[in-house]
C-alpha cells in the first residue's frame, strides 16, 4: 500500500533540511506501520534513504503476498532502516507487546528520529474480515501510548498519527477512540463491550513460532541498523 499524501509528508520532513548550513545534514524521520498489510509503498520510495526508518509490523503474506519479508532490510548505505515483522496469522496481544519492545521501540531508540509518523491500520483486530490477527481495542491503546512516550522522549512530542485500514464497521469504532483517547492522555466513559470476549480467545499469549519471527528480525535488521548507525556520519548530531 502506498499512500501519496503521507509520503509525500515523510519525503518533504526529511529533506527540508537536507542544505541547511556546511554540514548538509539530514533529518531522520521513523514510520511505524502496525496495519495488517504490508508497508509496501513506503518501503519502497525510501528503500534507498537512509533518513528514514520504516518498522512494518503485519500478518505475513497477506498483502502483497511474498512482500515484507525478515530479510527485506533496506538499500545500499540504508542497511538495517527497513524493519519488517511478517507476524503469523493468529498473532494477538502478546506477539504485538513483544514486538514493540524488542523492536519497535529499541530501533527508535537507536534511530533517534526528528519525527515519528504511525500508520495506523484496525485491521489487525480480531473482528477484522480482511485480516487474521487477534488485537482488541485496548491493544491499540497500549501501542499508541507506547509511541506518545518514545515521541515525547527522542522526538520533542512530534508525532503523527494516520489512520489507514481497518474493515469491520462494528468493532474499528472502538479500536480509533482508544487511540484517539491514548493520544489525548484520557478516557471516556464509553466501554468496548466486546473486550471480554476477545481477551477470552486462546493464543494471545506470545507463540514459540512468533517469537522465532522476532528472533530473526531482532538478528538481522535491528542489527544491521544498530551498524549502520554507528558507522555513517549522517546519524551523528
Amino acid at each position: 500500500k502506498a499512500h501519496s499524501g503521507e509520503a509525500s509528508a515523510v519525503s518533504k520532513t526529511a529533506g527540508e533540511s537536507g542544505e541547511k548550513g556546511e554540514e548538509k545534514t539530514k533529518e531522520r524521520v521513523a514510520v511505524v506501520d502496525f496495519d495488517v498489510h504490508h508497508g509496501n509503498g513506503t518501503q519502497e520510495i525510501f528503500w534507498d534513504d537512509p533518513t528514514v526508518l520504516l518498522v512494518s509490523v503485519h500478518q505475513a503474506d497477506n498483502y502483497p503476498p511474498r512482500s515484507g519479508r525478515v530479510g527485506e532490510e533496506g538499500g545500499r548505505g540504508a542497511e538495517g532502516t527497513k524493519v519488517n515483522v511478517p507476524l503469523p496469522p493468529g498473532s494477538g496481544s502478546g506477539a504485538y507487546q513483544a514486538v514493540f519492545t524488542r523492536i519497535v521501540l529499541p530501533a527508535l531508540r537507536l534511530f533517534r528520529p526528528s519525527i515519528i509518523f504511525v500508520s495506523c491500520g484496525f485491521d489487525g483486530s480480531y473482528m477484522d474480515p480482511l485480516g487474521k490477527m487477534m488485537l482488541s481495542s485496548e491493544d491499540f491503546r497500549w501501542m499508541t501510548a507506547q509511541l506518545v512516550d518514545s515521541a515525547s522522549e527522542l522526538s520533542e512530542g512530534r508525532l503523527v498519527v494516520c489512520h489507514e485500514g481497518g474493515y469491520s464497521d462494528i468493532y474499528c469504532p472502538y479500536c480509533g477512540l482508544a487511540t484517539v483517547e491514548a493520544l489525548a492522555g484520557l478516557r471516556s466513559a464509553v466501554q468496548d463491550p466486546f473486550l471480554e470476549e476477545v481477551n477470552g480467545w486462546g493464543y494471545q499469549e506470545l507463540q514459540k513460532h512468533q517469537e522465532e519471527v522476532i528472533d530473526a528480525t531482532t538478528s538481522g535488521a535491528l542489527a544491521k541498523l544498530q551498524k549502520t548507525i554507528g558507522s555513517d556520519e549522517l546519524y551523528k548530531r
